[in-house]
């Protein structure tokens, strides 16, 4: 017997399914060492330097970064979250302070367990502090946006999920314009968050909270 697709939709399977893909992407690039020549490459072609790129491109990246650092995305998460309990929706509110925070406190753990060290094939054009697999700003980014997204009114929902994914992917793509990560960190970042967010929807959905509700009134 087939499942109905609002049972698809409440599975946790494909959240953990991303979650899964990370670590495995984190066992071959930083473990096993796989593609390294080629993401040397990469990140050395596409990385901004000093005195080489424009200025403002430079800082417009630095901008970008600074949108995905942890005082802003706090402030939007709680922000987001505030506003569907003020909506009523509180076990909804509630999933989205939880899980993104629960996204960026486990990528953190995944820093440690896999010990990956920052770019070294151009000068940061930002400050680091920790180590590099997987992306912080691509993680909390990705998990925040997206499933505050997930969790809007049904109604312009992929409109609001599609601008998610691209302010996601920008802040993401700032980290290797300013050489402070490799190619596979941003990729496994924005799956760690991906797969909390898509998580998250799953838990709100299966709490009674779709946001359909809502997008009646």
């Amino acid at each position: 017997m087939s499942k109905s697709p609002g049972a698809f939709r409440n599975s946790l399977f494909p959240g953990l399914a991303l979650l899964a893909a990370v670590l495995l992407l984190g066992l071959a690039v930083v473990w096993f060492d796989l593609g390294h020549g080629q993401e040397r490459a990469a990140l050395r072609a596409i990385a901004l330097r000093e005195g080489r790129a424009p200025d403002w491109e430079i800082e417009i990246f630095r901008w970008i970064t600074w949108a995905g650092d942890a005082a802003q995305r706090s402030l939007a998460m709680i922000a987001a979250g505030a506003w569907l309990i003020w909506r009523q929706r509180v076990r909804a509110g509630l999933v989205m302070m939880i899980f993104p925070a629960l996204a960026g406190a486990t990528s953190s753990i995944l820093k440690e367990l896999f010990a990956r060290a920052r770019p070294d094939v151009a000068p940061h054009l930002d400050v680091v502090s920790n180590l590099s697999f997987p992306s912080g700003h691509a993680a909390n980014a990705m998990a925040i946006l997206v499933l505050a997204a997930l969790l809007l009114p049904a109604r312009n929902r992929p409109l609001w999920v599609a601008l998610a994914i691209v302010g996601a992917l920008t802040i993401g793509c700032s980290r290797l314009f300013l050489a402070v990560h490799w190619p596979s960190d941003v990729i496994g970042g924005w799956l760690w968050g991906a797969g909390f967010a898509l998580c998250g929807a799953a838990i709100a959905r299966r709490l009674g909270d779709s946001g359909k509700s809502l997008a009646r009134r």
